[in-house]
């Protein structure tokens, strides 16, 4: 009896754990990603962005992309690549107009995909 108390109480304490660091690791991911994409839109925005900008932020996803593999859904993180590579398709031909809405729009997967892996009520039921 004192050994399945034990066995659940560390088997909840496991699940509690991985969860708040899931949630920590994904947020932070994807604060850092938010970040240089918004350095990239204000650069896009004022018709100074290069290539090699867009690469540099196509680097910091990638390296993040290897990890959240365990967490996330592919179809977000393919969404998140397809978007990317387009940005960098507009970047390289410097067709800033196109390279806009782009870099928003990753912006924006970027704010809404942790919050839908926050610890709320509606996420969970």
């Amino acid at each position: 009896m004192i050994r399945t108390i034990i066995s659940i109480v560390v088997a909840l304490g496991l699940i509690l754990g991985l969860t708040f660091y899931e949630l920590n690791y994904v947020q932070t991911t994807f604060d850092q990603l938010h970040k240089a994409l918004e350095a990239l839109y204000e650069k896009s925005e004022s018709a100074t962005a290069s290539y090699e900008d867009g690469v540099a932020v196509q680097a910091i996803w990638e390296d993040k992309r290897e990890h959240l593999h365990v967490w996330m859904p592919h179809t977000v993180l393919q969404e998140i690549d397809y978007q990317l590579n387009e940005t960098l398709g507009f970047l390289y031909l410097q067709d800033y107009a196109n390279a806009l809405p782009k870099v928003s729009l990753l912006l924006g997967i970027t704010e809404s995909v942790p919050i839908s892996y926050d610890f709320r009520l509606g996420n969970v039921f």
